[in-house]
């Protein structure tokens, strides 16, 4: 009887009529109909760029079933990586499965004008980057780079970002907004990139042991693929990357030697350490203030990897000598997970992402005190920040959306904008210097003062 009772209030809850059933008969239950979805679900794109289309539902699981087809200009690959024409365009995506079917609208559009200041956002999960207008993010085209898309750089002069993507690097023209990526470096991992003098660009590799080249430096030439010039020794698990305002001295944090290492670089492919310092647990992102004299380190500890001894915050180092200073600050809870330093000179501030808080710590210069605390989406991670225009832009990678704030009323400028999967970095492309005024000479910065 109690079966009987516990069927027909399961029935009831359904919604369903309850008849009398011959002994033995089971009630056919209604079928749930298979779904397939595609995101993006709306894109656009660049010519002879490539973006990729993913599809979630019942019966995807099986991804070689899918039967993808296109309506309108470009290709779609078998699975499912769309081709732009060489001009201005649109189509629609088809993704099918059995009887069940889903579309997705791509348009093709022109790369936008060298006078629009843009932002480009690195995501990990889709190997994609985002580019968006700088001021309203309002989202401009999207393309496939690579797989796990990690950190991106710009040289400003040249109008060229290299972006890190797997064990390979990716360089993007930003006027055509056509991509070349690297040959591929075996056992690499590249994170994070940065700018340096002569065209070249370094990327941090942390997959490295410590002793081994853990940073790659790469000779790049607008169009044309980049090319590995050297490899740098570096600590174990070299990650965050900052480099001084004549791109020729930089300085790496090592994750697991708990260390940074400063570097001499001659403006043709090599590079020779000037300097060691040890740092609190896990140190993670870096940033310069020339200004000052100091450079800033986010340690990323936490209870789980120190125990009792665990001091996550930001460390202090005088510049050249690279010696501490002070104590570690705290930049919010015990869990914070500090990942992300950037500094803005021009309001003497220091912008600190903490990614188990959700949170950015704002410090004053050079006196680091806290000034202000901001909400962020889940999982913030590197953030930049536009002096001029008096803006911080932060990626929040549990929530695939980008956030703008004004820096000086720690305000939030524009609502979160929506990017690709996993954003964790960003990049500012100026606007080209015939619209923006002009620029003040560069100050001299302690750095820079001593070759070594």
């Amino acid at each position: 009887m109690a079966l009987i009772v516990a069927a027909t209030t399961a029935f009831a809850l359904c919604g369903g009529d309850i008849q009398p059933q011959r002994p033995g008969i089971i009630p056919e239950l209604p079928a749930f109909s298979p779904t397939i979805r595609l995101w993006p679900a709306a894109a656009r794109t660049f010519p002879r760029d490539r973006l990729a289309f993913h599809a979630s539902g019942t019966d995807t699981r099986n991804a070689p079933a899918l039967r993808w087809s296109l309506i309108g200009d470009g290709q779609i690959s078998a699975d499912g990586v769309y081709t732009a024409p060489s001009g201005a365009g649109g189509a629609q995506v088809i993704a099918a499965e059995g009887r069940v079917a889903a579309a997705a609208h791509i348009a093709v559009r022109a790369p936008p004008p060298p006078q629009r200041p843009l932002l480009i956002v690195s995501c990990y999960d889709d190997g994609a980057l985002d580019v968006l207008d700088a001021k309203t993010l309002a989202q401009i085209g999207s393309f496939s780079a690579g797989r796990d898309a990690a950190g991106i750089a710009v040289d400003q002069r040249r109008r060229i970002a290299l972006a890190a993507t797997g064990d390979t690097v990716v360089a993007v023209n930003l006027t055509s907004m056509r991509f070349v990526a690297s040959q591929p470096v075996p056992t690499a991992r590249f994170s994070e990139v940065a700018s340096l003098a002569g065209g070249y660009f370094a990327a941090t590799d942390n997959n490295a042991v410590a002793g081994k080249p853990g940073i790659r430096l790469f000779r790049i030439s607008a169009g044309t693929r980049p090319m590995l010039a050297a490899g740098v020794a570096a600590g174990e698990t070299p990650e965050g990357i900052a480099v001084d305002h004549t791109g020729r001295q930089f300085v790496v944090s090592n994750i697991n030697s708990n260390s940074i290492m400063r570097f001499f670089f001659d403006g043709h492919g090599h590079a020779r350490l000037s300097g060691v310092a040890k740092t609190g647990a896990r140190p993670y992102g870096i940033a310069l203030d020339e200004a000052h004299g100091m450079l800033f380190v986010a340690d990323n500890d936490t209870s789980t990897v120190s125990g009792a001894a665990s001091r996550p915050g930001l460390e202090k180092f005088r510049l050249p000598s690279l010696r501490r200073v002070g104590t570690v600050e705290a930049t919010g809870t015990s869990n914070a997970l500090p990942l992300g330093v950037a500094e803005d000179s021009r309001s003497q501030q220091l912008f600190v992402t903490n990614e188990g808080d959700a949170t950015v710590t704002v410090f004053s210069l050079p006196s680091i005190r806290r000034v202000a605390t901001l909400r962020t989406g889940r999982l913030p991670w590197l953030p930049a920040v536009d002096e001029p225009d008096h803006r911080l832009y932060v990626p929040s990678a549990g929530e695939d959306v980008v956030q703008q704030f004004d820096t000086r009323g720690y305000v939030r400028a524009q609502s979160a904008e929506h990017v690709c999967g996993y954003p964790t970095a960003v990049a500012l492309v100026a606007a080209a210097p015939s619209s923006r005024r002009t620029a003040s000479p560069p100050r001299r910065s302690r750095i820079a003062r001593r070759r070594g």
